[in-house]
């Protein structure tokens, strides 16, 4: 819930004006909860104006101007006047430090402030640093008047910063502190003993110790009302307190009786645009939602957007709460679209909080990412549903420890904290008419006014709502028709569901032309998830199947989305989970594939099913590598097959080593080109050129383009960003970045005439959210001219990658081998350890693959985990 916190100015014995802040920002365990802040209450009577000549002062370092000129902005609010007072404060505390005698105790007031402003942008970890540096100033100088109060206020803000990083039981024992320290200075009727008692309810609320929360809210409430009268802002706090108390335990009418009597006191002396005023009305959206009033709780919330969008910096805050209410009030409603990118701007909000307090680390800010993990699980629970697998995972990895994060990238050095949950192009246009909310002061807001006027009314309709905060549908469409052997099927299906998937089945006349003339027996495997049901098409030379499995969508892609999640991991548990998966998408047709001896299996899939690692599924003895080979195929891309070249020399890689802005170092990718292609004292498998870090950029790769390489290998970073091909790029080792629309756009970058081209870099095959292949960098090679393309579902392993590139060329290239057959050979020597030479042996014997004995269970090597081995999956021209 959010409280409130009120802003007091003091004159120190000295004259010198400093600001003591009341914070009472708190944040609860609940599903859904909004804490309460508050403005100043006391008047700045008697601080000096500024005038240009104090503001040249304290450009030229004088302490006293510089102090007078924070104490301005700090009162004014807003961010820009925030963190204008900064400069300014830390020029007050350099003079004061210096100053010596009794005047240093400014010094510390100096970084009282400092820790305020810090506060205020959600940098707890700089706000704790000078709140200690400050009490230790203090304590210093005791002796003096007034310097006890000033250390019990600086005191009551570190326990009050401890509350905002979820460290409620941390933050006690400085409540009492400074309660005793300020009855020592101003005696049991001190106006600032209310303060503590406020602040000590958050924190017995946050530990949900309810009963004990309400007595101390009441003991505040009594000191309010003796202090400034019954009818004042801080009163409203307590009772704003008390109410969230009552929806922590789940008495909703309590709840809205008591949010709703403070109401009208916080909007008369703060104003109803005032930062607490949206608070309160944030708290009344969350209540509402749970007594399942939707429309109510839309509309209070939304009551709040103006002073957030004008204050977007200082109210990380409110903006997890109100967008996470509005995430879950649009999912009720049955608008899924909306309710994804509330749910990722609530995420974000919380990503910036990180941000600003990386400096504490895990153990600092453990219990703020605990509190707050439900957002990331109810956003990634809307991309699941929606088979937006790539997002759910982004989402769901910025929530988890360092070490889980480390899997998610191909530099594990990469850092969570500044990730952000990724708004689409379509998203994006409407945060951006959220933004410009920001653009207009909110005294002066005419038309804006006008449509929150008649949101008190509650006059305003829907329209009026969309006009003040529209969200764009973000579903992707989906490709093509459906055509004739399904038509049964098509029957059963809705009409956008129906459109939604016809690119997907091709006529299957023209599916088994495709199979003719294969030098390896293939097939082809279409699958379909609708409803309640996964609809497996066999295309088999001769004979043509269809299966039906009975499991329902949202079902099958979290299935999907948790043995990804596993895999990443590297977990032990991974097989289970890719056995359910093999029961769901391949055993239906396995006996079919056995008695027509497939080794290859080219597999036409469809939203998140592209995310399936099928060479990975597991049979409940092997993985189903170890008896086929797989391919992708895509009928929205053209594919010829045929063999390509097999020539060494015929060939070029690229990479990157170095760090670049946003990028970590890639060490591994030196090793990775010598190992492929040789080095001064060993020879490649491929000779063809290379190049690394700055010799890679646009230039050198157009050249190699108009030079057709039968191979083209490169090994970087690839930044994924679902829904926006013109921020999804491919890193060059220049530093530059290569877009996706450029590729589809520029003739000079076409990839027409190489047989294959290897994407080293992480999820390289993966496209828009739900799995479209259109938006790849994989795919976008494919359609820009290269007849195969092999690619990654996840971030890659330095150690492991070029150890099975280089069996997969040797296969390929000294072999003979088709790229599938190659690929497999690979991927089993990784698995089961074996020489890749002794895996093809076993191979034309009919031996590799078919012990008995459970490769799962049993791993024969050290990159036995389908982690290592199964990431990369073939494109296109199989052959």
């Amino acid at each position: 819930m959010k409280k409130l916190h009120a802003t007091q100015h003091r004159l120190n014995t000295a004259g010198l004006w400093h600001q003591i802040n009341r914070q009472t920002t708190g944040f609860i365990l609940a599903i859904l909860f909004s804490c309460l802040f508050a403005v100043p209450i006391a008047s700045a009577q008697g601080v000096p104006e500024v005038t240009p000549e104090m503001t040249e002062a304290a450009d030229a370092g004088d302490a006293y101007s510089a102090y007078i000129i924070s104490y301005h902005l700090l009162s004014q609010g807003g961010e820009e006047n925030i963190r204008n007072s900064i400069p300014f404060l830390k020029t007050a505390y350099d003079g004061y430090s210096s100053a010596g005698g009794d005047n240093e105790r400014y010094a510390g007031a100096a970084l009282k402030m400092l820790g305020d402003a810090y506060s205020q942008l959600s940098n707890y970890a700089s706000a704790l640093e000078n709140y200690r540096t400050a009490d230790k100033i203090f304590e210093r100088f005791m002796h003096l008047d007034g310097v006890a109060l000033d250390r019990a206020i600086t005191l009551q803000a570190l326990g009050l910063a401890m509350i905002d990083l979820s460290r409620y039981e941390d933050s006690l024992p400085y409540f009492d502190a400074a309660r005793a320290l300020m009855i020592i200075s101003d005696g049991e009727d001190s106006t600032y003993l209310g303060d503590t008692y406020l602040n000590e309810g958050i924190a017995f609320e946050g530990m949900k110790r309810y009963t004990r929360s309400i007595e101390s809210y009441n003991e505040a409430m009594l000191h309010y009302s003796k202090a400034y009268g019954p009818e004042s802002a801080p009163v409203a706090y307590a009772i704003n307190n008390i109410g969230w108390v009552f929806r922590r335990i789940e008495n909703f009418k309590e709840a809205e009786n008591w949010t709703l009597k403070a109401l009208p006191l916080i909007d008369k002396h703060e104003g109803s645009f005032s930062d607490n005023a949206g608070k309160v009305r944030i708290n009344l959206g969350i209540i509402y939602y749970q007594m399942d009033r939707i429309d109510e709780a839309i509309r209070w919330t939304m009551r709040a957007m103006p002073y957030i969008s004008a204050n977007k910096l200082t109210t990380y805050d409110d903006q997890r709460w109100a967008f996470d209410t509005l995430s879950r009030a649009m999912r009720a409603k049955g608008d899924i679209d909306k309710a994804i990118t509330f749910g990722k701007l609530a995420v974000n909000a919380q990503q910036a909080i990180r941000n600003q307090n990386a400096d504490l680390g895990d153990a600092g800010t453990k219990e703020l990412r605990s509190e707050w993990s439900r957002l990331y699980e109810h956003l990634a629970s809307l991309l699941i549903e929606q088979g937006r697998i790539s997002e759910a995972q982004a989402v769901l990895n910025m929530e988890k420890e360092q070490e889980v994060f480390n899997f998610l990238r191909r530099d594990a050095s990469a850092s969570i904290a500044n990730t952000t949950a990724i708004l689409t192009n379509s998203e994006l246009t409407e945060e951006d008419r959220l933004r410009q909310l920001s653009e207009f002061p909110i005294d002066s807001a005419q038309t804006l006014f006008a449509l929150t006027q008649k949101l008190e009314a509650d006059t305003a309709d829907d329209a009026d709502i969309e006009q003040i905060f529209v969200l764009q549908e973000a579903l992707e469409a989906s490709n093509a028709t459906f055509e004739a052997q399904v038509e049964a099927f098509l029957e059963s299906v809705e009409p956008t569901q129906t459109e939604a998937l016809s690119a997907q089945f091709d006529k299957i006349e023209s599916y088994q032309a495709l199979l003719d003339g294969k030098t390896e027996k293939a097939a082809i495997l279409q699958i379909a998830a609708i409803d309640d049901k996964a609809h497996l098409f066999l295309t088999l030379p001769s004979l043509n199947l269809h299966e039906e499995v009975s499991v329902n969508k949202t079902e099958l892609a979290q299935l999907v989305f948790d043995t990804l999640q596993l895999i990443e991991q590297r977990s032990p548990d991974a097989p289970t989970k890719l056995k359910a998966l093999y029961d769901v998408l391949f055993a239906p047709v396995r006996d079919a594939l056995d008695k027509s001896d497939v080794e290859v299996v080219m597999l036409n899939l469809n939203g998140f099913l592209r995310y399936v690692p099928f060479a990975a599924l597991f049979d409940g003895e092997e993985y189903l590598v170890q008896n086929f080979a797989f391919s992708l195929y895509t009928t929205t891309i053209p594919t010829q097959f045929s063999e390509g070249a097999r020539e060494r020399g015929k060939t070029a890689g690229f990479g990157v080593t170095a760090a670049h802005p946003g990028f970590s170092p890639l060490p591994g990718v030196r090793h990775e080109l010598e190992t492929i292609f040789g080095n001064a004292n060993a020879e490649g498998v491929l000779q063809g050129p290379t190049a690394l870090d700055g010799s890679f950029d646009e230039k050198s790769l157009k050249l190699a383009l108009l030079k057709k390489p039968a191979i083209l290998h490169i090994a970087s970073h690839f930044n994924l960003k679902p829904g926006q091909e013109n921020d999804s790029f491919l890193l060059l080792g220049d530093g530059s970045h290569l877009k996706l629309s450029e590729i589809r756009k520029q003739r000079a970058l076409s990839f027409k005439g190489i047989d294959l081209v290897t994407l080293s870099a992480c999820q390289t095959a993966l496209g828009g959210g739900d799995g479209s292949e259109i938006e790849g960098f994989g795919a976008a090679a494919q359609a820009n001219g290269a007849a195969a393309v092999m690619a990654s579902l996840w971030p890659v392993a330095d150690d492991a990658t070029p150890i099975l590139m280089h069996d997969f060329y040797q296969a390929m290239i000294g072999q003979g081998l088709s790229k599938a057959a190659a690929l497999r050979i690979a991927q089993i020597s990784m698995l089961t350890g074996d020489q890749a030479s002794q895996v093809t042996a076993n191979l034309e014997r009919g031996v590799a693959g078919r012990q008995k004995k459970s490769s799962a269970e049993t791993p024969q090597a050290t990159f036995a985990h389908p982690y290592f081995w199964s990431p990369f999956v073939l494109m296109g021209n199989w052959l």
